[in-house]
């Protein structure tokens, strides 16, 4: 893949806009997950943007690749998962960066169609996670790092893209393999 130089700000601002919009467009919604499989069990989508020392990851996955279900919870056991989905969403140790890189956490904002006050049931739920992050020596940030196994046992891949000081790419990451590279190939 071919290296750009992109004006990062602009890019993120268009990339977590049309994010925003897809997540909360509910009209919209079956539409979208049609023509642009945006829903599909066993996947996710990711996006990171770095730009100086601070940074973005956008995590979005059908909840039915964490907890088996789409529809508001039915009982104690199901309510449970949910809370333990977003507990470990919101915890952040499902991704690394190489700690020469020094990335931490700085805010996260999790959120998901099965925790939200709605009149109408989801015919899809999603959980949108969201991160921003400081890394200390970013031009050290090389790889992406992935442990969806104990808490997204059902995602089989990832569709990842990111720009990384000054480079974008775009790579699928499949479970249990190794550390995604966020460097031109």
């Amino acid at each position: 893949m071919q290296s750009k130089t992109v004006n990062t700000k602009a890019w993120l601002s268009g990339l977590f806009l049309g994010s925003s919009l897809l997540v909360h467009s509910v009209a919209a919604q079956e539409h979208q997950h049609e023509e642009h499989g945006s829903h599909t069990h066993g996947q996710a989508v990711l996006t990171f943007v770095l730009e100086g020392n601070e940074a973005e990851l956008a995590f979005a996955t059908p909840t039915a690749n964490i907890v088996g279900f789409e529809h508001q919870a039915k009982d104690d056991a199901e309510r449970q998962l949910v809370q333990k989905m977003i507990a470990d969403f919101t915890n952040a140790s499902w991704f690394s960066f190489g700690a020469e890189a020094n990335c931490t956490v700085t805010g996260t904002d999790i959120s998901s169609d099965l925790t939200a006050e709605r009149t109408t049931k989801p015919q899809h739920a999603d959980l949108n996670a969201n991160y921003t992050l400081v890394c200390q020596n970013p031009a050290r940030l090389q790889a992406l790092t992935l442990d969806l196994a104990t808490i997204a046992a059902g995602v089989e891949k990832v569709s990842v893209q990111w720009i990384v000081n000054g480079e974008q790419g775009a790579a699928d990451w499949a479970a249990g393999s190794g550390a995604l590279p966020l460097t031109a190939q």
